[in-house]
């Protein structure tokens, strides 16, 4: 068998020689049935009913890596063995600088199209290798959705389910129910969003009420003890006024009361 692939070797030699010498080369073979019938532009045409083209199975390092062969020469094309890092089983062709796979997976017969896909329950965009996902725009990355899972906007080191670098804008929201929702607070050093229920933060927050009894007032009690001062508004007749410190439980309004004034402290 050798011997026979041998002499047909040496023959096809012998005819692109005499070809060349005679300035008559026809530059096309073909392998198969109807040898006589030619594509024009073929160089090599393999035409057979029954039986297929069986191309080299190596096993790959890497993408970024010709070995097992010498060097990357684009237009090359193999069949990968390996599962080695992010290679998988298949067809692969050389662009030059790396191994690129085949669309040759039976659920990815078609490609994504920027017109939209006809998709079924099996379609899906995203990996089957264990790296992350990344969105670009500008050549700049936007989006990266990691190996666990994890969607970062804005960085490619997500730390939670969903990490937000950047301004968050909600443009339209539902009035809550005050007895019964969560109101959302961020953690000033690494921006974790937490919960506090409602009731939580109304409790925390002290009013107090009077109407003067006689002209010339000016001190008045706090709703609890006074801890910081900034934390403490004074009203008078549902105006914002300034006051001092008098004592841990009362504070001094910047002007004497009238009788009939409606006086109102918060405190927080």
């Amino acid at each position: 068998m050798k011997l026979k692939v041998l002499y047909c070797v040496a023959f096809i030699i012998i005819l692109i020689l005499v070809g060349s010498v005679e300035n008559k080369l026809f530059s096309q073979i073909k392998i198969g049935d109807n040898p006589k019938i030619l594509n024009e532009d073929a160089i090599l045409e393999i035409e057979s009913n029954n039986k297929g083209l069986l191309i080299p199975r190596i096993a790959l390092r890497s993408t970024t890596s010709p070995i097992p062969l010498k060097n990357f020469t684009k237009g090359m094309i193999v069949y990968n063995t390996s599962s080695t890092g992010n290679l998988s089983p298949g067809l692969y062709y050389c662009d030059g600088t790396s191994w690129i796979k085949a669309n040759t997976d039976t659920n990815q017969n078609e490609p994504w199209k920027l017109s939209g896909n006809n998709v079924n329950s099996n379609s899906f965009l995203g990996s089957i290798t264990n790296f992350p996902l990344i969105m670009k725009t500008n050549n700049l990355e936007r989006l990266r959705i990691t190996e666990k899972g994890w969607v970062g906007i804005g960085t490619s080191t997500p730390q939670a389910a969903l990490q937000v670098k950047g301004q968050l804008v909600i443009d339209s929201m539902s009035i809550g129910n005050q007895l019964t929702d969560k109101i959302l607070v961020a953690n000033p050093i690494d921006g974790r969003v937490k919960y506090l229920p409602s009731p939580t933060i109304n409790n925390s927050i002290q009013n107090y009420s009077e109407v003067v009894a006689s002209n010339g007032k000016n001190i008045f009690t706090t709703p609890a003890t006074i801890t910081d001062i900034n934390k403490i508004f004074l009203y008078r007749n549902g105006v914002l006024i300034s006051f001092t410190l008098n004592n841990s439980n009362s504070i001094i309004s910047e002007i004497p009361c009238n009788q009939g004034d409606q006086i109102r402290i918060i405190q927080f």
